[in-house]
């Protein structure tokens, strides 16, 4: 008898405008030139061409960050342009449990750090990080803001899917607003996560293609 090993399922999530949630490789060029695709549609080949190159090689670049540090998928607004100098992502990766926390026939616990909350994907842990402004930071400075942890048990129960989103901006009290309707924004998003299957036939949330260049 032979079994079929089948991939272990992926968070999806529902996206606001201008967002996508795109899948992260061992190699995401082919993934960044498909994002930006329609954006040889904005204008000449010659003029828009540079342009569309550098967002490929940010993109990439980030992709390729991600895969670094264990990321398996991430969530990113790339169809809207930023009013102000504030910024976010999230990236979703896995991580095996810590050595003796998972026996035979025993639960896989949540981890104690973090508040207790409910969520569509099931229960998890959630921990937000307010950082202090660098003392050697000015008002043009990119500075990272807040730091939001999620933590889920997989569905398949031996492992721990994790969101981790930074949002970084200039330290001017007149954007404050704006990083904290951001996280606002992304706790709204991690609330709603559910699991899907990669096997499965549609799978909107693994990437939303129509993305535009910022």
């Amino acid at each position: 008898m032979t079994t079929t090993a089948t991939e272990p399922a992926r968070p999806q999530v529902i996206l606001p405008p201008g967002w996508v949630l795109l899948p992260v490789t061992a190699d995401n060029a082919a993934t960044a030139r498909e994002t930006f695709a329609a954006g040889w549609e904005r204008g000449p080949r010659d003029s828009i061409g540079p342009f569309i190159h550098r967002m490929e090689s940010w993109l990439t670049e980030m992709l390729d960050d991600a895969h670094r540090s264990g990321g398996t998928s991430v969530v990113l607004p790339l169809g809207v342009p930023w009013q102000v100098p504030v910024s976010t992502g999230i990236v979703f990766s896995r991580a095996a449990p810590p050595a003796g926390v998972l026996g035979a026939g025993v639960a896989l616990p949540l981890p104690d750090s973090g508040d207790l909350v409910e969520t569509d994907a099931g229960p998890a842990r959630h921990r937000v990080v307010d950082h202090e402004v660098p003392a050697d930071a000015d008002d043009t400075s990119m500075v990272r803001l807040h730091t939001i942890e999620r933590t889920w048990v997989a569905p398949e129960a031996d492992a721990y899917v994790l969101a981790t989103a930074t949002i970084a901006g200039q330290p001017i009290d007149d954007y404050a607003p704006v990083a904290d309707a951001l996280l606002l924004l992304i706790e709204t998003i991690l609330d709603a996560v559910t699991w899907t299957s990669p096997s499965a036939a549609a799978n909107p949330g693994e990437r939303q293609a129509d993305a535009a260049p910022r």
